[in-house]
C-alpha cells in the first residue's frame, strides 16, 4: 500500500478514541437512567411499606406484617432482603436465592458501572414508627443485564460501520495507488529530459484532474526552459557590466577610506537626514562604535554629549547646517563614549555641497581636548548636576536654597517654594520605553530651566521630581501667575520620535516669609504635601500649602489608616437586625450593620468610621468583606430558615464600579450554597443621582442573577417620580426619623402614609425602620405597611445571638389585634387647631 497504509493506524486509533468517548458516554448515560429507576424503585418500596406496615404494626398482627414483606419481595426484583425490628420481635423477608450475575453481563461491567457510581447494593432505612424500624437491601444485578444489552447492540453496531469504513478506504488507496504510480512514470520521464512528455486524460475525476494539471505544468515549464536558454546570453552581457561597474566603486570607496583614515581627527559624514553615511577609525576610537554599527544612525544616537544643552546645541547646529547655514565650531565639550567613558572634545560641522552649492549633506570633524585641568572640572560639575538633565541635583540644591532663605529674612520678602511631579509618568516610561522616558525628562528640564533663567533656579530632584526656588516675590498672585504661565508650557506635547506625547504636571507650592525661621526642610516637606492634594484632587494642578488643612489632612489620612488596619487585623464585626412580618408575625430576614469592635474605645457604629473612608477604595474592600460575611452567616443559618433574605447596604463609590457586577458574582460563587435571591442590596437614592443610567444597568444585571434591591433612608434626599420609575427597586425603606415620630407628628404620620402609597402605586414593597414601640407597627399595618424592623422588635445583635433570640421570640399580641382593625383609608388635612399626637392616635384607635 505504500505510505497509505500508515493512515489505517493513526485512522484506527482515532475510530477507537472516538467508539471509547461515545461507549463511556452510552454507559454513563444508560447507567445513569438505569439508576433512577433503581433508586426511585428502591424508594417506591420503602414509602409502599410505610404506608402498609403501620396497620399491621398498630394491631401487632406478625402474620399480615410477614405477608407484607413477602410481597414486597415480588413487587421489586431488585429487594434482596427486607429486615423489620418492632417491639413485638424481629422478622426478616429473603429471597430464597440470590440472583445470580445475568447471563450476558460480565464481572468487569458492573465493576465499572460501580466505579461510575452508579448501580451498587442499596440499604435504605425507614422508620415506621418511633420503635419500629425497617430496613430494605436491594442489588442492581437486574438493572445492570439491561444496560449491557443496550451497549452491546450498540457494539455490535459500530463494528459492522468501522468494517465497513476500512473496506471503502482499502479500494480509495488502490485507486489512488493506480493514479500516482501513472504520475510517478510519468515525472521520471520529464525529469530525464523529455519535456514533451504528457499523461492520458482517463480514468476516475480525480485521475483526470490530476493529469491535466500535470499536462499543464509540463507545458508551461517547457516554455520556461525555452526562455531561459534565450535569455543567459543576454544575462551574461549585463553580468560583466556589472562586475567592471562594481570594481570602479569598490576602487573609489577604498581610496575615500584611505583618506579619512590619514586624517588624525575623527570624521562623520551624515545625509540631509542626519543619518551616519561614513565613520573614520578616530570616530570609532573616541565613541566606541564600529563603523558598521554606526551607519545609518541619527548623528545624536552615536555622537552622544554628556551635558543636556550641549546636545541640545548640537542638533540645532545640525539643523542650520543643513539648511544651509555657517560652519559651526564648538569647544569644551563632553562626549559619552558607549562602553561608559568620557572625552573633552570641540568639533567643527560644516555642510557638504554639491557643484551647484546645494547641499547634500554635511560633516561633523571632531577631536579629544582632555586636560587634568578639564577633568577635575567636569567631575565637580557632575557633582552638582544631574547626568540625564544637566540640571543642579539636590547638592547644589541644598546650597542654594540655605542661600536664598538668607537673603528673603534679610530683605524681607515672600520666596515660593515649587515642587513638580509629572502625571503618570510611570505609565509612560512602561509603555513608550526607558529611553523616550528619559527624552521627555529631559524636555521638562529644558522647558524649567527656560522658564528659570537668570532670576530662579531650577533643579532636579530625581525621577520625575524638579524643584524650582522662585525669590523676591511680590505677593500670591505673581507666584499664581507665574505657575500659571509655567504650567501652560509643561502642558504642551513632547515630541518623542516624531511623535506628540501629551502630558502634564502637578505642582505643590510653600511660600517662605522672611519674617519666619522657616527651614529648607520644612519648605520642602509643605511643598511636598500640597503636592499630595494637587495629586489626589484630580492632577494637573498647582496646590498652594495650608497650614490648617495640612492638619485635617493628616488627621484624615490617619484616621483612614486606622480604618483600613482595622479591617486587615479582623476587628470589623457583622451584627444583625431582624426583619418582621408584623401582620403574620415572623421574621422574614435581617439587616447586616457594620461594627467596628476597637481594642480601646470598645464597639464604634459606622457612622463614627465610614464617611472617613467612603471616599477611597477602602470603603470598596469594606463592602466586599461585608457580602462574603453576609453570604456566610446565611449559608450557615440555611438550615433553620431556608427562605430568610439578608439585606446589605452598599456605598455609592463601590456600588458604581464598573466591575461591581464581576466581581459580585465572583463572590456569589464562592457560597454557592446562598442562592442569590436570599441576598438584598441596599442602596441610597443619592448614589443614583450621578447618573441614574450607569446605576440602573447595574440594577438590572444584578436582579438577572436573582438578587433584590431595596431605596434605602427613601424621603430624606432628592427623591422624585422620575427615579421610582427608572430605578427597577424592589422595595422602599421608610426613613426611622419618619417613623419614629409619626405618633405625635402628624406632618411624619402623612409622609409615612405618602411613601406608602407610592410604593403601592409603583407595585413595590415596602418595610418601615425605626419601629420602637407596638403602637408603631399596630398605626403602620392600618396604613398598609406589614414589613418592619427597629428597637422595639429587636436591637443589632451578633450572629451568635440571632439563633437564641428568634427561639425566644413571640409577636407582640397588640399587633395581631390591630391585624383585625380596618385599614385607614386616608388622612384628614390638618387644622391648625389640632394636636398631631391625639389626631393620630384618634386614627389608630378608631
Amino acid at each position: 500500500m505504500g505510505t497509505y497504509s500508515r493512515w489505517f493506524l493513526p485512522i484506527f486509533v482515532l475510530v477507537a478514541a472516538v467508539v471509547l468517548l461515545r461507549y463511556s458516554l452510552l454507559i454513563e448515560a444508560e447507567a445513569a437512567e438505569v439508576n433512577l429507576r433503581y433508586t426511585l424503585d428502591a424508594q417506591q418500596l420503602g414509602d409502599y411499606l410505610h404506608n402498609n406496615l403501620q396497620a399491621p404494626l398498630a394491631l401487632h398482627d406478625r402474620a399480615a406484617l410477614d405477608a407484607a414483606l413477602a410481597g414486597a419481595l415480588r413487587l421489586n426484583a431488585d429487594a434482596f432482603m427486607l429486615r423489620l425490628d418492632y417491639p413485638g420481635g424481629h422478622l426478616e423477608a429473603q429471597r430464597s436465592q440470590s440472583p445470580s450475575l445475568p447471563a450476558g453481563s460480565p464481572r468487569w461491567f458492573a465493576r465499572l458501572c460501580a466505579r461510575l457510581g452508579a448501580l451498587r447494593p442499596i440499604t435504605r432505612d425507614v422508620q415506621l414508627t418511633p420503635t419500629a424500624s425497617l430496613q430494605l437491601q436491594f442489588a442492581p444485578e437486574l438493572a445492570l443485564n439491561r444496560v449491557w444489552h443496550t451497549v452491546s447492540q450498540q457494539a455490535a453496531i459500530s463494528a459492522v460501520n468501522v468494517g465497513l469504513i476500512y473496506a471503502l478506504l482499502a479500494v480509495l488507496i488502490c485507486s489512488n495507488r493506480r493514479m500516482l504510480a501513472r504520475l510517478g512514470r510519468a515525472t521520471d520521464r520529464f525529469q530525464n529530459g523529455e519535456h514533451t512528455v504528457r499523461m492520458r486524460v482517463r480514468g476516475t475525476l480525480e485521475a483526470r484532474a490530476l493529469a491535466t494539471t500535470f499536462n499543464n505544468m509540463a507545458q508551461e515549464v517547457e516554455w520556461l526552459v525555452d526562455s531561459l536558454q534565450n535569455s543567459r546570453l543576454l544575462l551574461g552581457e549585463q553580468l560583466e557590466q556589472t562586475r567592471c561597474a562594481q570594481a570602479e566603486l569598490h576602487a573609489e570607496k577604498e581610496r575615500i577610506e584611505v583618506t579619512l583614515a590619514s586624517i588624525g581627527d575623527a570624521v562623520v559624514t551624515t545625509d540631509l537626514a542626519g543619518r551616519i553615511l561614513s565613520f573614520n577609525e578616530v570616530a570609532q576610537a573616541l565613541t566606541g562604535w564600529q563603523a558598521e554599527q554606526a551607519r545609518g544612525r541619527e548623528l545624536h544616537h552615536v555622537f552622544v554629549l554628556a551635558n543636556n544643552f550641549g546636545q541640545h546645541s548640537l542638533r540645532k547646529a545640525m539643523a542650520s547646517i543643513h539648511a544651509g547655514g555657517p560652519v559651526v565650531k564648538v569647544g569644551n565639550q563632553s562626549l559619552r563614549h558607549s562602553g561608559g567613558g568620557k572625552f573633552m572634545v570641540e568639533y567643527t560641522a560644516a555642510a557638504i555641497r554639491e557643484a551647484d552649492g546645494a547641499v547634500q549633506g554635511a560633516v561633523l570633524v571632531f577631536r579629544d581636548v582632555s586636560e587634568n585641568k578639564q577633568l577635575i572640572q567636569q567631575m565637580s560639575w557632575q557633582s552638582n548636576h544631574d547626568i540625564l538633565t544637566g540640571l543642579p541635583n539636590r547638592a547644589a540644591l541644598a546650597a542654594r536654597f540655605e542661600h536664598e532663605i538668607a537673603r528673603a529674612r534679610d530683605g524681607r520678602y515672600l520666596m515660593a517654594v515649587c515642587l513638580f511631579d509629572l502625571d503618570h509618568f510611570q505609565q509612560i516610561n512602561q509603555s513608550l520605553g526607558q529611553q523616550l522616558g528619559d527624552d521627555i525628562l529631559k524636555q521638562v528640564a529644558s522647558r524649567l530651566h527656560e522658564f528659570a533663567g537668570q532670576r530662579h533656579y531650577v533643579a532636579r530632584l530625581g525621577g520625575d521630581e524638579f524643584v524650582l526656588l522662585m525669590p523676591e516675590q511680590r505677593d500670591r498672585a505673581a507666584i499664581e501667575q507665574a505657575m500659571a504661565a509655567l504650567m501652560a508650557a509643561l502642558a504642551c506635547d513632547y515630541m518623542c520620535e516624531g511623535e506628540a506625547v501629551p502630558l502634564s504636571a502637578s505642582v505643590g507650592v510653600a511660600i517662605g516669609s522672611g519674617r519666619d525661621d522657616t527651614s529648607a526642610d520644612h519648605l520642602l516637606r509643605h511643598a511636598d504635601q500640597a503636592l499630595y492634594q494637587a495629586k489626589i484632587t484630580g492632577r494637573n494642578k498647582v496646590h498652594f500649602f495650608d497650614a490648617v488643612q495640612d492638619e485635617q489632612v493628616r488627621t484624615h489620612h490617619n484616621r483612614r489608616t486606622e480604618v483600613r488596619n482595622a479591617l486587615r487585623a479582623g476587628e470589623l464585626r457583622l451584627y444583625y437586625q431582624p426583619k418582621l412580618d408584623m401582620r403574620a408575625g415572623r421574621i422574614v430576614g435581617m439587616e447586616a450593620l457594620l461594627r467596628w469592635h476597637h481594642p480601646l474605645r470598645g464597639v464604634v457604629g459606622p457612622a463614627d468610621f465610614l464617611p472617613v473612608v467612603e471616599h477611597t477604595d477602602v470603603i470598596v474592600d469594606i463592602g466586599e468583606w461585608v457580602l462574603r460575611e453576609a453570604l456566610r452567616q446565611l449559608q450557615h443559618w440555611r438550615h433553620v430558615a431556608p427562605d430568610w433574605v439578608i439585606s446589605v447596604n452598599i456605598a455609592a463609590r463601590h456600588f458604581q464600579r464598573t466591575d461591581f457586577v464581576e466581581r459580585l458574582t465572583a463572590i456569589l460563587a464562592e457560597h454557592p450554597g446562598v442562592p442569590p435571591s436570599m441576598l438584598e442590596l441596599e442602596i441610597l437614592e443619592s448614589s443614583a443621582l450621578n447618573d441614574v443610567g450607569h446605576v440602573r444597568a447595574i440594577m438590572l444585571a444584578c436582579q438577572a442573577l436573582g438578587i433584590g434591591f431595596a431605596l434605602d433612608d427613601f424621603g430624606t434626599g432628592y427623591s422624585s417620580m422620575s427615579y421610582l420609575k427608572r430605578l427597577p427597586a424592589d422595595i422602599l425603606k421608610i426613613d426611622q426619623s419618619f417613623v419614629r415620630n409619626m405618633l405625635v407628628d402628624r406632618d411624619d404620620l402623612h409622609l409615612v402614609s405618602a411613601v406608602i402609597g407610592l410604593a403601592k402605586a409603583f407595585e413595590l414593597g415596602v418595610i418601615a425602620e425605626g419601629v420602637e414601640t407596638v403602637a408603631h407597627g399596630a398605626l403602620l399595618m392600618r396604613l398598609g405597611c406589614d414589613l418592619a424592623q427597629g428597637f422595639g422588635i429587636a436591637r443589632p445583635m451578633p450572629a451568635a445571638e440571632v439563633l437564641p433570640w428568634i427561639a425566644a421570640f413571640d409577636s407582640a399580641p397588640a399587633w395581631q389585634a390591630a391585624t383585625r382593625l380596618a385599614p385607614i383609608a386616608g388622612l384628614q388635612a390638618r387644622h391648625p387647631d389640632d394636636s398631631g399626637a391625639g389626631t393620630a392616635m384618634a386614627t389608630l384607635l378608631h
